[in-house]
């Protein structure tokens, strides 16, 4: 006869990445959470997506927290609120230079790895360009990578510093309609409320919220972070659609599946 005798230590069970949706959002935390009911499994928390000076001066610059792109309030010809051509990325990129009005632009970028247990969220490691550690991994694990873009302007009419900001974006590859993902994302741009839905049909898979506004959905794709899709709605829209009037839940969940699959209708009309 033969005898087994039992493993010793407690069983873990692994979570794979793969089962995993990755949330950004604007207070600097990355959630892990769960694809099936959206609960948060561990969090990752950095400096906050976005950082820029408390006071606005007119022309004021407005980033976009969901890419890191510009808006100017208050132009030359009081245009209200005007997209500018290029992002906080794309300026870091560029820099050094000067623009036709006299403003000085430097910029830098600072890359990190984040080497992370992806049962636990736990960091083994950080990767930089100044350090590096050697690490022996007794289970699988999460690379993720994160960009810190700052960029300065430097007004050379009135000899000032015009102003600053810092962007941090994780590294993610494009969505790729080829990966044939099965949900959506509506995400509020007030506040951390995500409805998911199911993109064929539109019924409502889950709804949470993270406590800060969503900026990025990822999922884990071939060994690396790929942008899921996402819309981003009004606090107040994405709230009556999903709570409003209804009489029952059954019935808002009918009336955000409908609002749901006009608005991607329109979105392929417009893209058409």
């Amino acid at each position: 006869h033969w005898f087994h005798e039992p493993l010793s230590g407690t069983f873990r069970s692994v979570t794979l990445p793969e089962s995993l949706l990755f949330v950004s959002t604007l207070d600097g935390s990355l959630h892990a959470i769960s694809k099936q009911t959206g609960d948060i499994k561990w969090t990752l928390r950095e400096d906050p997506v976005i950082q820029v000076p408390n006071y606005l001066e007119e022309p004021g610059f407005l980033p976009d927290p969901n890419d890191g792109s510009l808006y100017v309030l208050g132009g030359k010809y009081k245009e209200g609120l005007m997209k500018l051509p290029f992002t906080i990325p794309e300026l870091v990129q560029s820099s050094p230079c000067r623009s036709s009005d006299g403003m000085l632009y430097t910029g830098k970028k600072h890359d990190v790895w984040f080497v992370v247990d992806p049962e636990t969220g736990e960091k083994q490691t950080s990767l930089t360009t100044s350090s590096s550690e050697s690490i022996c991994p007794n289970t699988p694990l999460l690379y993720i990578g994160r960009t810190e873009y700052m960029v300065t302007m430097f007004d050379t009419k009135i000899q000032e510093l015009r102003w600053n900001a810092t962007y941090n974006d994780y590294s993610a590859h494009p969505y790729d309609e080829k990966q044939s993902y099965k949900m959506a994302h509506l995400v509020s741009s007030g506040d951390g409320l995500v409805v998911t839905v199911d993109r064929e049909s539109g019924d409502v898979l889950w709804t949470q919220n993270y406590g800060s506004p969503v900026v990025g959905v990822y999922l884990y794709y071939e060994e690396s972070l790929r942008h899921a899709p996402h819309l981003s709605l009004a606090m107040e829209t994405l709230r009556f659609l999903t709570f409003s009037s209804a009489k029952d839940q059954t019935e808002a969940h009918s009336t955000l599946k409908w609002s749901y699959q006009f608005v991607t209708e329109q979105m392929v009309l417009e893209g058409a």
